[in-house]
């Protein structure tokens, strides 16, 4: 015979991820600390570090690249745009709607090694890629002592 271990408050909190699903919440709106109150919805989002730079990768299908704002200001990077809902008289025929459409705001806290200057974005087939260059790093430097 085999011990089961059960959890009680893990059921209680499937269920509560269900219900942010299905009435309009992403499902990580509680745990994502890059949440902004005021955004309607929050693309998923790859951060990954390689040797040089860091890129970040965000999903945003149906968002044209005019309606994205990326910015720095004070080490963090925010990223903002719009997903227009095409308006429609009746919803006649659809059985369940789930994209989501409004404005999002996304915000990351950059390491100091991240080089403000050379940070480019590109918009490609739904997906934005922020290039985050990382700075030179500073050799150092010996100070001659004058007498």
């Amino acid at each position: 015979m085999s011990l089961i271990v059960r959890d009680p408050w893990q059921m209680l909190d499937q269920w509560r991820k269900e219900m942010d699903q299905v009435l309009g919440g992403h499902p990580m709106a509680r745990d994502d600390a890059t949440r902004v109150v005021g955004s309607d919805w929050m693309p998923a989002v790859d951060i990954k570090e390689e040797q040089d730079r860091f890129v970040l990768h965000a999903d945003i299908p149906g968002v044209r690249p005019e309606d994205i704002e990326v910015s720095m200001d004070n080490g963090v990077l925010t990223i903002r745009g719009e997903r227009r809902h095409e308006s429609q008289e009746s919803t006649e025929g659809y059985k369940r709607l789930e994209r989501q459409h409004g404005v999002f705001i996304r915000r990351f806290a950059l390491p100091d090694s991240v080089d403000p200057e050379r940070i480019a974005a590109t918009g490609n087939n739904g997906v934005l890629e922020v290039s985050l260059p990382k700075a030179e790093k500073q050799q150092p430097r010996k100070i001659q002592v004058k007498a």
